[in-house]
C-alpha cells in the first residue's frame, strides 16, 4: 500500500512539473496559497485578505496530529503557488510534499521563532502568533510584490490586534491566584512560558493508575481548583479527576482546528482566545 501511495507521489511530481505556478496565479489573479493547519490558514487569510485564494489541507473539526495526506491533497498542492506550513515537527508529511513537488514555494511560519519548549503550538503565545503573520507577510510579498502596500496594511492591523490581545493576557494573569494551569493536552508551553504560569499535563490514558494517582495527588497537595480539557474532546477523563478531587472542569482550546459550527458561526483566532483567557482567568483564580 506504501508503495502505491508513493507512485501516486511520483506522478503528481510529474504532473507538477507541466503546471507553470505563475499561470495559476494568472488565471485568477490571485496567490493560490494553502496552509497546513487552521492557525496557519487564519493567519494567511487575514494578510492576504482578497488577494490570495486560501485553503486548509486539515478539514475543519480533524485533529491534526493524527493527519495523512492523500494524492488528492498533493494534485491540490502541485497547482499551488505557496504551501504555508507551521513547522516543529506539527506536521509530520510535510517533508514528503517538499521531497516531492519541488517548483513549490514554501514557508515554514514558525522560522525565527525558538522552540525551547519543543512545542509546535507557536500560535497559542500572541507574541509567537505575530512573528508567524509577519512571515506569512513577508512570503505574501516576495511573491506578489505590487500587493505589498496591501499585505504590509492587513499585518499592522492585526499585529496592533496581537498586542493588545497580549496586553490582555498579561493585566488579566499577572496577579493569578495558582500559577499551575492543569491541561489534558500539552499544547500551552509557550504560552505558559509569556505568562509565567505552570504547565501541568494530566494523565490522558485513564488505565494507567499511576499516573491517575500522581495527577490526583499533585492536584490536592497543590491547591488547584480548575482542571482543563480541549472542548472538542471527551471530558470522560476529567470527570473521573474531578469526582476524585472535587475540582471544576473547564474547556481550553488549542485552536489547532475549528469545527464547521465554529467557523459558521464567524469564530476565529481571536474570538478563541479571548474565550481561553476568560476561561483561564476564571479558572486560576478561584
Amino acid at each position: 500500500m506504501k508503495n502505491v501511495f508513493y507512485l501516486l507521489l511520483i506522478l503528481v511530481s510529474l504532473i507538477s512539473c507541466s503546471n507553470n505556478n505563475n499561470n495559476n496565479q494568472n488565471a485568477t489573479d490571485k496567490l493560490q496559497v494553502y496552509a497546513s493547519i487552521y492557525p496557519i490558514y487564519d493567519f494567511a487569510k487575514k494578510i492576504g485578505g482578497e488577494k490570495i485564494d486560501i485553503y486548509n489541507i486539515t478539514s475543519a473539526g480533524s485533529e491534526p496530529h493524527d493527519f495523512e495526506l492523500t494524492s488528492k491533497d498533493m494534485a491540490n498542492l502541485s497547482k499551488a503557488n505557496l504551501f504555508i506550513y507551521n513547522g516543529a515537527s506539527m506536521e509530520h508529511w510535510a517533508d514528503t510534499v517538499k521531497e516531492t513537488i519541488k517548483d513549490l514555494k514554501y514557508l515554514e511560519a514558525s522560522s525565527n521563532i525558538n522552540n525551547e519548549e519543543l512545542d509546535p503550538h507557536f500560535w497559542l503565545s500572541p507574541k509567537k502568533a505575530k512573528v508567524q503573520m509577519e512571515n506569512i507577510k513577508n512570503a505574501l510579498i516576495e511573491l506578489d510584490s505590487k500587493n505589498a502596500d496591501y499585505y504590509n496594511s492587513n499585518y499592522n492591523l492585526y499585529a496592533n490586534k496581537l498586542d493588545e490581545l497580549d496586553k490582555s493576557f498579561r493585566d488579566n494573569l499577572q496577579n493569578i491566584k495558582n500559577t499551575n494551569l492543569v491541561v489534558t493536552h500539552p499544547a500551552f508551553g509557550h504560552f505558559c512560558k509569556e505568562y509565567n504560569l505552570n504547565q501541568v499535563a494530566i494523565a490522558r490514558d485513564e488505565a494507567d493508575a499511576k499516573a491517575m494517582a500522581e495527577t490526583i495527588n499533585f492536584i490536592k497537595n497543590n491547591n488547584i481548583k480548575t482542571i482543563f480539557y480541549e472542548d472538542f474532546s471527551s471530558s470522560k477523563l476529567v470527570d473521573s479527576i474531578a469526582k476524585e478531587t472535587g475540582v471544576k472542569v473547564s474547556s481550553l482550546n488549542p485552536i489547532e482546528s475549528l469545527s464547521e459550527e465554529y467557523i459558521e458561526s464567524g469564530e476565529d483566532y481571536f474570538s478563541i482566545m479571548q474565550k481561553n483567557l476568560e476561561a483561564i482567568t476564571n479558572g486560576l483564580n478561584n
